[in-house]
């Protein structure tokens, strides 16, 4: 084909895209290859997409006193198992309505330093607490609560504090 001027006319089209294919063209093989990865592809989307969840805490499972009475921490609980009796699990309930439980990290200054008027626990608490911050569980409890510290991977410090008057304990992994 040539045009007004005599140069040949190029070929021209509005839509060099190739047609969509459809079920109808396809055969069951390529259909299920085409299922088997949209399939894949699914699973990769919801594994790599999951909710964001609480880190878990160096603190959680079974700790014991020397008396063999038993502190057992949850991501949202503390159990506490006493050698002969039943276990309590820390909770609203438990505690007037008054319940808190944080787990984080906490700068031992503030804590040594909570404790004034009882220089003895002062001084353990200093002796003990030597590095800047420890892992901890935070217990609020009615008017009371205690601060539970990992000293290392098998101890714990547990310092109690109810109207002022505050008291340590060690506790070990079981």
């Amino acid at each position: 084909m040539t045009n007004a001027n005599g140069q040949r006319a190029a070929a021209f089209s509005r839509d060099n895209r190739k047609p969509v294919p459809t079920l109808a063209e396809m055969n069951p093989s390529e259909i299920r290859a085409g299922l088997r990865r949209l399939a894949v592809l699914g699973v990769l989307l919801c594994s790599s997409c999951s909710l964001p969840s609480q880190p878990a805490s160096p603190l959680f499972g079974n700790w014991q006193d020397p008396d063999r009475n038993r502190v057992t921490f949850t991501p949202d609980a503390v159990v506490l198992t006493p050698v002969s009796g039943e276990a309590t699990t820390m909770g609203p309930g438990a505690c007037n309505g008054r319940y808190k439980l944080l787990y984080g990290r906490m700068m031992t200054a503030d804590l040594q330093n909570s404790f004034l008027s009882q220089p003895d626990l002062q001084t353990t608490l200093k002796r003990l607490l030597t590095r800047p911050d420890y892992p901890v569980a935070d217990v609020t409890c009615d008017q009371g609560g205690t601060t539970y510290l990992m000293l290392d991977g098998n101890n714990v410090l547990a310092v109690y504090r109810d109207s002022g008057v505050g008291g340590s304990e060690r506790l070990s992994r079981i």
